[in-house]
């Protein structure tokens, strides 16, 4: 069975609505086994540390059965991050491949009302990372029946929608899924979504601290990006490119209103498993996208001093 062979089998099936029998059902064993297998021989060979998983529901058959891909540097689960998830919604012939990221998370931060609004806002500043992916995907939120307890609609970054019974080759399949990983490994790479390796520790003298510690695997070459827990240095900062004077809220309104990336100027990178240090704002620059990445091209990614000279000249 190829990926297109598991993605119509599935889909037809699922077509009629949520099955009565969920136990030992050999559409659920099939997405939770063949799925994963299936997916997993598709992913590009330097893709490594990425883990693969299918839930057709936990004790009964969920409205979404899916089958997700996991950056482990970013995420092991679908209750956290973000990731790339095949969603194939029972009642419907449509599949969806999407970079999405977890509603469960968003409702526990934010709570229900705002969680949409949230994961949307965060969805379009992590489309300004890797806007050359434009081109291959859609960018609204992907049209699907929704009649459980989680709104999947919500807060993707890229998605394409299939029709189960009108599906592309094989071939195509495969492409489409090896562009979406590159997508969620760009956006990885350029500081993905908000990290949450950070505590803030706050003293009397106003000094703003932050423990780091490594808690999962990361590239060796990858500074962990900022975190919405570190949105406090980030205000005391400022929301204006240290190098080159650029601010988000001027170009992109209100989507870019308080929006910056956070550079550390000794990559949490350099920590080894285990290991913790505490940092402030001293710590750190505010970067635009552009010029963050550039100063991860320089030998000594701390020198902001050469950067500035760049800009300038």
């Amino acid at each position: 069975m190829n990926l297109k062979d598991f993605l119509e089998q599935t889909s037809s099936f699922l077509s009629n609505g949520r099955p009565e029998v969920y136990k030992n059902h050999p559409i659920a064993q099939s997405i939770r086994g063949d799925g994963k297998e299936i997916v997993e021989a598709c992913l590009p060979g330097n893709l490594t540390d990425y883990k693969v998983e299918g839930s057709a529901g936990r004790g009964q058959w969920a409205d979404i059965p899916w089958v997700s891909i996991y950056n482990l540097s970013v995420t092991d689960k679908a209750s956290k991050g973000f990731y790339v998830v095949y969603l194939l919604p029972s009642g419907s012939h449509k599949i969806i491949l999407g970079l999405a990221q977890s509603t469960d998370e968003a409702i526990e931060e934010y709570g229900r009302k705002e969680a949409p609004h949230m994961l949307n806002m965060q969805a379009n500043i992590m489309r300004m990372k890797i806007p050359e992916f434009d081109k291959y995907f859609q960018s609204n939120n992907p049209e699907i029946e929704i009649s459980g307890g989680l709104d999947y609609r919500n807060g993707h970054v890229y998605h394409l929608d299939y029709d189960g019974q009108n599906l592309p080759s094989n071939e195509q399949l495969m492409l489409d899924l090896e562009n979406i990983l590159t997508a969620y490994e760009a956006l990885f790479l350029r500081g993905g979504r908000d990290s949450d390796n950070y505590s803030n520790v706050e003293d009397g003298s106003g000094t703003i601290s932050i423990v780091e510690s490594y808690r999962i695997k990361a590239h060796s070459s990858i500074e962990r990006p900022s975190s919405s827990k570190i949105k406090k240095i980030k205000a005391k900062l400022g929301y204006e490119c240290m190098a080159c004077g650029f601010n988000f809220e001027e170009v992109y309104g209100e989507t870019g209103k308080e929006y910056i990336e956070a550079h550390h100027l000794t990559p949490i990178a350099s920590l080894k498993e285990g290991e913790s240090r505490t940092t402030t704002e001293k710590d750190f620059a505010v970067l635009c996208s552009n010029c963050h990445r550039m100063i991860h091209r320089f030998e000594d990614s701390s020198d902001l001093e050469k950067l500035k000279g760049l800009v300038n000249n």
